[in-house]
């Protein structure tokens, strides 16, 4: 059922502190090394046993200077090892000296442990079977916790055994071709197996046990039916039940039902509804038109909620992506219940969807058909039952890559027929009318008198947030809206961020519960909390390589100096320089690209945010001087190219990188792609010179912090776009949706001058 899908985003977020506290290894570090012979997998028969006999091994020798993080691995420990009792008695002294404290990874990791060490020995003991055991010992431990520490609890019991079973694995060959690990890492894999193993045995309980818990707790409605002008908008509805009175509500006004999270508001004091678009049931069946509806509808749930007995008439709207999009488009009708807006990533129509740089992605269609629709898309499209999602796109967008169709034909090359709304999307390529409506205006976003939290990421979850927040500040300067922005990207700044992220290992005070941020923030603003320190100023944001957040009034502030480097095209070869002043007039730097060759269909696009080598494809390359010492560079990349094209238009990609000491490299924002007939203004199309040298000025809307190292240097990738997931642009004038392969003729070249450079602001003033 879809409903299930609800607690995925628990699950994720649970995840997140996972990757960040699993090992919790000890705070000193140990010289011994344990045997161990890991067995074939997870599941095999001897894996139990060699398990055991490593728990045995180290209990004796361990020792932790950490009296609470000592009781949290010994509980482990005595568990794998199956002295239960032992590790029952272990668990309540943790949970005792946790008590006053808040409560965090340990004191959820106290309960987890207890409540499995505790089922076990009443087993043990003969007296009942594990499912009846489980059921005792989880009713002990969480029933006297509070419903935002029983939430905690069991987003952490729903973390599927899958998602250990891989690092377990992983970890098994490394050490098996060692014969033998080191006392921290051996902590580390017995605490991932009891993760692990013990999920195996309880999981199938959990639907009956959350559900009587949550039933003690909470007052749910599923069905509501909330009337609006020429229609209804389904929604669900939890709230606290032992609560007196009128409470807030935080409202998601949504298209997905995996992103009710009614139940974690109600967990804080609040009437969580989930309310969705219109033509979208909580099952998550009916077909939406997006965008179309939502502001008035959203307002109409609200001024509906302010109505309602159990509402104090106060209402926040939370959303990710799509409904942080909503959110926005409900504050600008200002309706009067409505108090604060809190996004995360919002979705802004005509900015990064379903065109980014004014140029669309083939994962419009995909959203459509998933989100949209509702539907799944049939195996019979591409032939292959047995593959997933993610293959089934990949190969329909190398059909699409390798035909000679039009754009115009994107659905029937993806989808296998029309559809009337990826048409209609394609019919509006500039930031027209047809967009401009469903975002708030110049004066709408004036009026938006309502405190704004907003979360970006530096790798693709960026574009949103800096419009809305951008366009809010330039129309309303003393508004209270408040960015935060750090090394996330799409995935994880809805679902937490892991250990490490395509590559790149973020600094350590870069891994933020951002939807529990969240929550603190709106209790300052409806329950007069503290606002969280890391929300101090209106721009907040985590500097890569500086373990470090800064906190600013503005994102780019005029006092900062800019760092200008001039685009080096007198040299002969690759790579070329990146000057601190233009060379001497002569000589140019070119790209030639031939936009007909399908060869490189099969060939993947990296996405590693680390790599040891530049992107070659497609691009060339400029390289900057050593730098001399740290430097710390902040915000959005701004330039000018000084370039002859050969045709009317084309699709740049601009990236930048911190190449090291050591030659690897580190992308400092997700590669931006824009089209050069749009850049700088989205509404008009103002197609170039072929064949004659003309300067274009360019901003990538990315943003990006880092603490570039001593020795260091600056690297700028440009290349042109030739993708099999997005629209390609062959340069003939012509709507860009129109043309086909046969209007690339020949290579599209692109020379650079000597008054092309690039700059982004620095932490220094000028």
């Amino acid at each position: 059922m879809r409903r299930k899908e609800s607690t995925v985003s628990r699950v994720r977020r649970a995840l997140m502190r996972l990757g960040v506290a699993l090992p919790a290894l000890p705070s000193w570090a140990w010289a011994a090394d344990f045997g161990f012979r890991p067995p074939r997998d997870p599941e095999d028969a001897a894996a139990e046993g060699l398990m055991r006999d490593l728990a045995e091994r180290i209990l004796p020798v361990y020792q932790d200077a950490d009296k609470d993080a000592f009781l949290a691995n010994v509980t482990a420990l005595q568990i794998v090892s199956g002295a239960y009792r032992a590790a029952q008695d272990s668990s309540r002294s943790l949970r005792e000296r946790r008590k006053g404290k808040p409560f965090d990874v340990l004191a959820e990791r106290a309960t987890l442990d207890g409540i499995y060490a505790g089922a076990r020995m009443l087993e043990a003991q003969g007296r009942v079977g594990f499912a009846e055991a489980y059921a005792r010992s989880f009713d002990e431990l969480v029933s006297p916790l509070d419903n935002a520490q029983a939430q905690a609890v069991m987003a952490r019991l729903e973390i599927p055994a899958a998602a250990f079973r891989e690092p377990l694995r992983q970890a098994f060959d490394l050490w098996r071709a060692k014969g033998s690990l080191p006392e921290a890492e051996a902590l580390a894999l017995v605490r991932t197996w009891l993760s692990y193993q013990s999920r195996r045995s309880f999981s199938g309980l959990l639907p009956e046990l959350f559900a009587a818990q949550n039933g003690s707790r909470y007052v749910a409605q599923a069905d509501i039916r909330i009337p609006v002008r020429g229609g209804v908008i389904h929604a669900s509805m939890v709230r606290p039940g032992r609560a007196e009175g009128a409470l807030p509500a935080l409202l998601r006004f949504t298209l997905d039902p995996a992103e009710d999270d009614a139940r974690r508001s109600a967990a804080r004091g609040y009437v969580g509804i989930t309310a969705y678009v219109r033509g979208r049931t909580p099952d998550g069946k009916g077909a939406v038109w997006p965008f179309v509806r939502d502001s008035e509808d959203a307002a109409a749930v609200i001024d509906w909620i302010a109505r309602q007995a159990w509402s104090d008439g106060r209402v926040v709207m939370l959303g990710e992506g799509y409904s942080g999009y909503a959110a926005w488009a409900a504050a600008r009708r200002r309706p009067a219940a409505l108090k604060a807006i809190a996004t995360i990533a919002p979705m802004a129509p005509g900015i990064d969807f379903p065109m980014a740089g004014q140029i669309f992605r083939n994962a419009m269609v995909r959203w459509a058909q998933e989100h949209a629709l509702a539907e799944p898309l049939h195996a019979s499209t591409n032939g292959d039952a047995d593959a997933g999602p993610d293959a089934v796109w990949q190969a329909l967008d190398a059909r699409w890559y390798r035909g000679n169709r039009p754009y115009w034909d994107i659905d029937r090359v993806l989808l296998g027929k029309r559809s009337r709304l990826i048409r209609t999307w394609l019919t509006h390529p500039s930031h027209d009318r047809y967009w401009q409506k469903f975002l708030p205006s110049a004066e709408q976003f004036a009026r938006i008198d309502i405190p704004v939290l907003s979360f970006a990421g530096y790798f693709g979850a960026d574009a949103g947030a800096l419009h809305f927040h951008r366009e809010h500040l330039r129309n309303r300067p003393k508004a209270d809206t408040t960015l935060l922005l750090g090394p996330y990207d799409a995935s994880s700044i809805r679902r937490g961020m892991a250990t490490t992220l395509r590559g790149y290992t973020p600094d350590p005070v870069a891994h933020v519960d951002l939807p529990e941020l969240r929550y603190q923030w709106i209790d300052h603003i409806l329950k007069g909390a503290n606002k969280p320190a890391l929300l101090a100023d209106r721009f907040n944001y985590q500097v890569m390589g500086a373990d470090q957040w800064r906190h600013a009034p503005l994102l780019e502030a005029p006092e900062r100096a800019p760092l200008r480097l001039y685009l080096d095209t007198s040299a002969r070869g690759e790579p070329h320089r990146l000057l601190p002043a233009p060379a001497e007039e002569g000589g140019n730097a070119r790209l030639s690209v031939d936009l007909a060759d399908r060869r490189d269909v099969h060939t993947p696009w990296p996405d590693a945010l680390r790599m040891k080598q530049l992107p070659a494809r497609n691009s060339i390359s400029f390289v900057g001087d050593p730098l001399p010492d740290g430097t710390e560079i902040i915000g959005s990349l701004r330039g000018v190219f000084d370039i002859t094209p050969s045709r009317q238009d084309v699709d740049f990609s601009v990236s930048l990188y911190e190449q090291t000491a050591s030659g690897e490299c580190q992308l400092l924002f997700d590669p931006y792609d824009f089209r050069a007939s749009y850049a700088g203004h989205r509404v008009r199309r103002r197609l170039l010179r072929a064949g004659e040298r003309q300067l274009l000025a360019f901003t990538v809307e990315r943003v990006t912090a880092c603490r570039l190292a001593a020795g260091s240097r600056l690297v700028l990738v440009v290349g042109i776009n030739k993708r099999p997931d997005r629209q390609i642009d062959y340069g003939s004038g012509k709507d860009v949706n129109s043309e086909t392969i046969t209007d690339a003729k020949w290579p599209l070249r692109v020379r650079w001058h000597a008054r092309s450079y690039v700059e982004i602001q620095t932490g220094k003033s000028s």
